[in-house]
């Protein structure tokens, strides 16, 4: 979700920075606003996306580079990337993006278990591990797009 914080610095590509990012990261920051500001159109004629909101923010768990939140339509990328990396992340992010818009990932409240999602109707696991995460079907295909969307971009750029 979007803090108060948070400052809207493309208006045309709705991307946000946080304090944070601003404070701390400034110059990695800047061009990778530039970056999604380019590549985000490319990746809009390569994917059937929603209309969604991009916040560059220092991520503080180890292993997240970012994520999505269906329930705002927003996409949260780590401020440090290299340029490569942000264009996986922002790829596989907005992959995600495109799996809930067209209905195959849907996140429903499950009584007992919390938020769960539905891959094509059926239900996901959880998973408590990091190779848990990475087997559900919705990661697969993300995983598996993210590297060639990526290279589509780079070349584009």
């Amino acid at each position: 979700m979007l803090k108060t914080s948070d400052k809207l610095v493309s208006k045309k590509a709705n991307i946000y920075v946080s304090a944070g990012a601003n404070y701390s990261h400034q110059k990695t920051t800047s061009i990778n606003v530039q970056l999604v500001e380019r590549a985000l159109p490319i990746l809009k004629t390569l994917l059937k996306l929603p209309t969604v909101t991009i916040r560059v923010a220092p991520i503080k768990a180890k292993r997240i580079k970012g994520f999505y939140q269906s329930e705002h339509k927003l996409v949260t990328v780590d401020c440090r990337l290299g340029p490569r990396e942000l264009i996986e992340v922002l790829s596989h992010e907005l992959v995600h993006a495109e799996q809930y818009h067209s209905g195959r990932l849907v996140l429903k409240f499950i009584k007992r278990k919390g938020w769960m999602n539905y891959w094509n109707g059926t239900l996901g696991s959880k998973g408590t591990t990091y190779k848990a995460y990475r087997d559900q079907p919705w990661e697969k295909e993300a995983w598996g797009r993210q590297e060639e969307l990526a290279k589509l971009v780079i070349e584009k750029l």
